[in-house]
């Protein structure tokens, strides 16, 4: 089902955002993720490793969290735009193939974060260890 592989790759992008070292402008750690991802009525549990290299990239600069998305979101399967970064709290647009334009919201805190979307699909995680 094609929604079905937009959530995970959406959820993918939400879990890529969430590994690096925990120092003043890091948002992610490195590790083993769980978490869900909410749409409409439906729940789906996430789980994601996060290597120390996705971290790197997504506690950079807007530039290189783009960068890291478009390489696990490919953009003819949604084009992400308007990507900003204030501290923890990281904002981008994803226009998918199906729905609507949705702005993507998410606030980091190095071993957990929460995300919510103009389209109403909200995904939360925490670091639950070392990868598997």
């Amino acid at each position: 089902m094609k929604i079905n592989h937009t959530i995970t790759l959406l959820s993918a992008a939400v879990f890529a955002c969430l590994a690096l070292s925990v120092e003043a402008a890091d948002r992610i750690r490195a590790g083993q993720w769980a978490g869900t991802t909410t749409v409409k009525t439906r729940t789906f549990k996430t789980s994601n490793c996060i290597t120390a290299g996705d971290a790197a990239a997504m506690n950079g600069d807007a530039k290189s969290i783009q960068a890291y998305l478009e390489k696990t979101i490919p953009p003819e399967i949604c084009k992400l735009t308007d990507v900003k970064v204030n501290g923890g709290e990281v904002i981008y647009t994803s226009a998918c193939k199906i729905g609507a334009p949705s702005v993507v919201t998410t606030h980091y805190h190095g071993d957990s974060f929460e995300s919510t979307s103009s389209s109403g699909a909200k995904s939360d995680g925490k670091l639950v260890g070392p990868c598997k």
